[in-house]
């Protein structure tokens, strides 16, 4: 059943991707992880605005299945009219049977490739950035906290460059693992039906924070109906007292899971103009 499932989204995407203006890479190829599937696709910045930097992409969808389009290809269309780098994430799932920790080596080694390839591109090593949505703001997240831990030594990977990101933009993000505001579907595809304690402290990710993360910009809606936007005001309590760079945009309006394509009444919709002038503010970008 799961493999049926998993070739009907599988071909879903790739009639999606047919129609896309972007290279594509299967990350895990030439390692002895057996996975097609974990693929970046690559968008070139706008010449005439290149600024040499890079942002990985990560859609949401519960950790079940991923807004690639909406949250992905449009995202990175966006970016990369703003001259950034943009690679968009298509990274395992538990639509397809995935738990933790697939998520978070899919973006480690993401993170790797992109680092370590910037010689091939117009930005450097040290200015790769992270965008994610939902379950994918907490897998941006989660990299950003964890960026010391690397779980691709377990693989026999090893990783020349660091993993910490130059900056991380949290979309309506899902935050913690724990109730009241836990967003339930996220943790079970994440972590199982069999909670472990263990693993809920360590994904839930305003518990975790440390002074070493930097540039955190969180982005919400007060009237989100899926992820409580309580989730935003954990994470941005804990790294305001962490003393990290960080801000919090909290807006009135704007609901969840829109992506590129925000509804003009809600008061969010200015969300990427706002995301690019702090970007600006915080010297990131010129």
């Amino acid at each position: 059943m799961i493999m049926k499932r998993a070739f009907i989204y599988s071909l879903i995407c790739i009639l999606s991707i047919q129609l896309l203006n972007a290279q594509d890479v299967t990350i895990w190829k030439n390692t002895t992880i057996p996975c097609r599937w974990a693929k970046i696709y690559h968008y070139s910045p706008d010449p005439g605005k290149d600024n040499h930097t890079a942002v990985i992409i990560c859609p949401g969808g519960s950790y079940h299945h991923l807004g690639m389009k909406h949250e992905g290809h449009d995202v990175a269309k966006m970016l990369s009219a703003e001259g950034f780098t943009a690679i968009v994430l298509r990274y395992r799932v538990g639509f397809m049977g995935h738990r933790h920790p697939a998520m978070i080596q899919d973006i480690q080694r993401t993170i790797q490739l992109v680092k370590e390839r910037a010689s091939e591109y117009s930005y450097s090593a040290d200015r790769v950035g992270l965008i994610g949505f939902s379950a994918g703001g907490h897998l941006v997240g989660t990299a950003a906290t964890y960026f010391k831990e690397n779980y691709l030594k377990p693989l026999g990977i090893q990783v020349k460059e660091s993993l910490k990101p130059l900056f991380t933009v949290m979309v309506y993000p899902v935050v913690t693992m724990e109730g009241p505001y836990v967003h339930e579907k996220s943790r079970k595809n994440l972590i199982g039906r069999k909670k472990s304690e263990e693993l809920i402290q360590k994904m839930s990710l305003e518990k975790n924070i440390h002074s070493e993360m930097e540039n955190i910009l969180i982005i919400q809606a007060i009237d989100d109906p899926v992820v409580d936007y309580h989730n935003a005001l954990l994470m941005a309590e804990a790294v305001k007292k962490a003393n990290i760079s960080s801000k919090l945009l909290l807006y009135e309006t704007g609901g969840h899971g829109f992506g590129a394509h925000p509804n003009p009444k809600d008061q969010i919709h200015t969300w990427f103009n706002d995301m690019i002038e702090w970007l600006k503010s915080e010297k990131i970008i010129n």
